[in-house]
């Protein structure tokens, strides 16, 4: 798998400001933040959010619910903000009919955004729809009804192969399985078990719809990141580069 040199921005100091990078039609940028981040980020991104944000933030019961939603839409705000050179709390925010978000002052800056495990991950194209999935590889106490339930016979086989690998595995075509969701803006209205994936050599291959049909020629990637996590895209385009960044 290629690595990816991640380049670090202080939301804090302003390092946004100084050395934002410009998307083009031929570039994905990849952007990521710690749900845990310092209380200087805290308030970068309290500042971020709309008014009723702001308000909605107050009806969540837990702490850490409360804060992984300020952190993941207060920079979201700020990213989105900074592509359209305008002020965070500015940014129009709207719903496709199936639920995906979208930026109504440029629909055509898709984006799209994930969490897990303590962090928060982000995509932006100009190419077309989007689909991130990010996922802490974790132990689970019911993995083989997990595998059996959303995963074809050939998937299954493929995850089942090599124990050492298996919980690996299972997040990999988990991750694939829901950011081509997520990019389709299907979200779980389709059953992952009606999806089926190959990956071989490093190569995600979309092989199969169940009552489903999709035209696009859709990219599957998995992305470096962490060891213990997976990040999966589903894009368009060919020949795409990606940028790295993240908010520190």
């Amino acid at each position: 798998m290629e690595t990816l040199e991640t380049k670090e921005f202080n939301l804090a100091s302003g390092d946004l400001n100084e050395s934002f990078s410009e998307l083009t039609a031929k570039e994905i940028h990849l952007w990521r933040v710690s749900l845990n981040p310092s209380q200087e980020v805290l308030l970068s991104c309290q500042n971020a959010l709309s008014t009723a944000e702001k308000g909605r933030v107050e009806f969540f019961s837990f702490d850490q619910v409360k804060q992984n939603y300020l952190v993941s839409q207060g920079v979201l705000r700020v990213l989105l903000g900074k592509y359209l050179g305008i002020n965070p709390q500015e940014v129009e925010l709207g719903r496709h009919s199936k639920g995906k978000p979208f930026c109504k002052q440029d629909p055509n800056l898709y984006f799209n955004i994930s969490n897990s495990g303590g962090k928060c991950v982000y995509a932006f194209s100009r190419k077309g729809e989007i689909g991130i999935d990010l996922e802490k590889i974790r132990p689970l106490s019911d993995l083989d009804e997990m595998i059996e339930k959303n995963f074809s016979a050939q998937e299954q086989s493929y995850i089942q192969k090599k124990s050492a690998e298996k919980l690996r595995r299972f997040f990999l075509f988990w991750t694939i399985k829901e950011s081509y969701l997520k990019a389709i803006g299907e979200g779980m209205r389709i059953e992952p078990q009606n999806l089926e994936f190959t990956v071989q050599n490093q190569q995600i291959k979309l092989i199969g719809i169940k009552g489903y049909t999709d035209f696009e020629d859709w990219n599957f990637k998995e992305v470096p990141f962490d060891k213990t996590y997976i990040r999966t895209l589903t894009y368009l385009g060919d020949s795409v580069e990606f940028q790295d960044f993240e908010i520190i």
